[in-house]
């Protein structure tokens, strides 16, 4: 793996200073914590070890998903937010040396590489804008087709709310996550430090006051990045290394 500490198995066969602080955002914060940046995306930081984890939630009616690819020529994360003119982006799963993806993807409707088998999860966008994240433990990709897709390992929140990842070997990392919580937001997790094991990680959204529904982990370490944009101010977090894929939120 280019990035994590940890290496899950698949199924089968201009430089730009990364930001590790979000940029400062407005006092506007409500009594749930949540800062609004624009229609539909909402920022928060929750208090962590070392810097504070920081959180965007999207509502899926007011964005469109796309999932950038391009093995060839990676970018870091700010560059194909630049790219796409993106309001929010998140870096995506596992690659290998060659920019090419460990797991499934799935960018405009192609399909590349092979889906996790009994482990990890996938994130996916229907042909209605609908997001979708699952277990591929729990339901097996089934060759259902749909517009974006990433995959990621391990599951870290089960659809009770629990942890779902146990096997602790104590290696922190800077840990990216993408959730659904219960009202049918999008969640884009970042924790900026390295602060978590992949256990602690789970432990620690299982446990937060984000009533999340289904979490699972993508690319830690140098690859974790999460940025979302407005008048307002916004975070900022850019991946240390360029990335060949990501997960970019647009406006309609």
């Amino acid at each position: 793996m280019t990035a994590c500490t940890v290496t899950p198995t698949p199924g089968t066969p201009t430089t730009i200073v990364p930001t590790l602080m979000p940029t400062p955002t407005p006092d506007t914060s409500t009594s749930s914590g949540w800062r609004t940046l624009r229609t539909g995306i909402a920022f928060r930081q929750l208090e962590a070890p070392g810097l504070p984890v920081q959180v965007v939630r999207i509502d899926p009616a007011h964005v469109r998903f796309v999932v950038g690819y391009d093995p060839t020529s990676p970018l870091t994360l700010s560059a194909w937010v630049a790219r796409y003119g993106a309001v929010a982006a998140i870096n995506g799963g596992f690659f290998d040396q060659q920019g090419e993806p460990v797991a499934l993807l799935i960018s405009n409707q192609q399909a590349v590489g092979y889906s996790y088998v009994n482990q990890g999860g996938m994130f996916a966008i229907d042909e209605q804008g609908k997001p979708h994240l699952w277990s591929l433990a729990d339901q097996p990709y089934d060759g259902t087709p749909f517009v974006q897709a990433i995959q990621g390992w391990p599951l870290l929140v089960r659809t009770n709310g629990e942890a779902a990842y146990t096997d602790d070997d104590g290696q922190r990392a800077r840990r990216s996550a993408i959730a659904l919580d219960r009202n049918g937001y999008v969640l884009l997790i970042v924790a900026p430090g390295a602060t978590f094991s992949l256990a602690e990680w789970s432990q620690f959204l299982a446990s937060a006051d984000l009533a999340i529904e289904i979490a699972v982990n993508l690319d830690g370490g140098s690859s974790s990045g999460l940025i979302a944009q407005s008048d307002q101010g916004g975070v900022r977090v850019d991946s240390f290394t360029p990335l060949p894929f990501a997960l970019l939120i647009l406006e309609l």
